[in-house]
């Protein structure tokens, strides 16, 4: 009982960051916001024996998402400007959003902007959540745009990109919660990801395709520790 506690404790942190994000990290502008969330926490990060740990979303007291597990992504969801009750609880796959919520919350939104918002591990294991703003402006003729995010429970890394034997970027010392952006003509690539200042390779490499009209997102999630590192690819058209 005292080990369910915990993991419940734990979802709990996790998902009222989750929260936390939304209500605080949307700008205002003209139409409506449009946003994406993704599950990014292993649940053998948090002690379970499956790395799904689903759970169910209710707004407004409806229940909209159920089974919502590690991996997954949502949206865009167009949410006009207002404030919406959002309840998150332990799926029930009997009674879907039946479970007492672990977090019920009031949660306004503003208008504009296109953005993720991703719960995840901090550096230091701790469940968390970042948002991040998607750059949906034009990268020009025959070029696409990528974004490397760093949402895994580990050191900073140098992002290395190839493509075939050569390589193409490095971006150093990047930490967990921030992004790494690119502009990158049509094509495959791989990147690699290696402990900052070392030749010590972290995950990777993982191939990719920077493709026209489209924002191409790699995120790093899981735990070093662990030896759960992996990667959530998340592919948004652009105007």
């Amino acid at each position: 009982m005292k080990r369910l506690f915990s993991l419940v404790l734990a979802l709990a942190v996790a998902l009222f960051s989750f929260v936390s994000v939304f209500a605080h990290s949307v700008r205002s502008s003209s139409g409506d916001a449009s946003v994406y969330v993704i599950h990014g926490i292993n649940g053998r990060d948090l002690g379970l024996p499956s790395s799904s740990l689903p759970v169910d979303v209710s707004v407004n007291g409806a229940c909209a998402l159920t089974g919502f597990t590690f991996g997954q992504i949502v949206g865009p969801l167009a949410l006009p400007a207002g404030t919406y009750a959002i309840a998150i609880s332990l799926a029930n796959a009997s009674q879907p959003c039946g479970n007492a919520p672990v977090i019920a919350a009031d949660v306004p939104f503003a208008a504009g902007e296109n953005a993720t918002v991703i719960a995840h591990l901090s550096a230091a294991s701790a469940p968390t959540a970042s948002k991040f703003v998607n750059d949906l402006s034009n990268p020009g003729i025959a070029k696409g745009r990528v974004s490397v995010r760093h949402t895994a429970a580990a050191p900073a890394v140098d992002v290395k990109v190839s493509r075939g034997a050569r390589q193409i970027a490095t971006i150093a010392g990047l930490t967990n919660g921030n992004q790494a952006d690119a502009v990158l003509p049509f094509g495959t690539y791989n990147a690699s990801l290696f402990v900052s200042g070392t030749d010590t390779r972290a995950l990777g490499p993982a191939g990719f395709l920077s493709l026209p009209k489209r924002l191409t997102v790699v995120y790093a999630v899981g735990s070093a520790a662990n030896g759960t590192l992996s990667l959530i690819r998340h592919t948004i058209s652009t105007p």
